[in-house]
């Protein structure tokens, strides 16, 4: 398999970890997600750009519609059959459903979402520069207001204590309960084996992803 991988910075650790050798890869800025526009641009960029291979391998899921309507004339697009990066790192789509329906009000960390500031604790610290603390703190206990638990995914990478420490720190600065719980990166594995199946959504050449692709 010829082939490339395009993921999400937050996933670098676990992407490096499970790569067979030689095989491309380039990291995206964190938080595209949260402009799903902005995620399509960027990837059907570098898709359009890609003349060195014939499979291009994706560390995303539908992430709010942003792999919707990809495409290329040459290259064979996979994309994992899940809804975000969550999955990804839990190891599949039903544990996130099982954890969502115990609490659908939780937040993830991982060491990827740490190294990027991808936490309240972190947030409140860069909004306390730009607005002062009263503010940020406004800000904060807006957002999260309905958060009740913070749950960090032990991949097995980095070092977990730590990483585990700083995320008890998190948990307790928003009032959430902390709980830890083993990651996965198995999907993240298959994705780059080609151990594709049910699991993936598979796009000829000179079709699209759909949003039906992952249901």
């Amino acid at each position: 398999m010829n082939a490339k991988v395009f993921i999400c910075s937050t996933m670098a650790d676990e992407i490096e970890k499970v790569l067979p050798q030689g095989m491309a890869y380039e990291l995206l800025p964190y938080a595209l997600h949260r402009e799903p526009k902005k995620l399509n641009l960027e990837l059907q960029a570098r898709i359009d750009e890609d003349q060195d291979h014939d499979t291009l391998l994706f560390g995303y899921g539908l992430c709010s519609n942003g792999v919707v309507n990809l495409h290329s004339e040459k290259h064979t697009l996979v994309i994992p059959r899940v809804h975000d990066c969550i999955s990804l790192l839990l190891g599949s789509r039903q544990i996130y459903q099982e954890e969502f329906e115990k609490c659908p009000g939780t937040i993830y960390l991982s060491k990827g979402w740490i190294d990027q500031g991808g936490d309240p604790k972190a947030e409140y610290e860069k909004y306390s520069e730009k607005y002062g603390e009263e503010n940020a703190r406004y800000i904060i206990d807006t957002e999260y207001h309905n958060y009740k638990r913070l749950v960090f995914i032990d991949t097995e990478v980095g070092d977990r204590a730590t990483l585990i420490n700083y995320s008890k720190q998190a948990a307790d600065f928003m009032g959430a309960k902390f709980v830890e719980k083993k990651g996965s990166c198995q999907l993240l594995e298959r994705l780059v084996t080609g151990d594709w199946g049910k699991d993936f959504v598979v796009i000829p050449p000179k079709m699209m992803v759909t949003q039906e692709s992952f249901f």
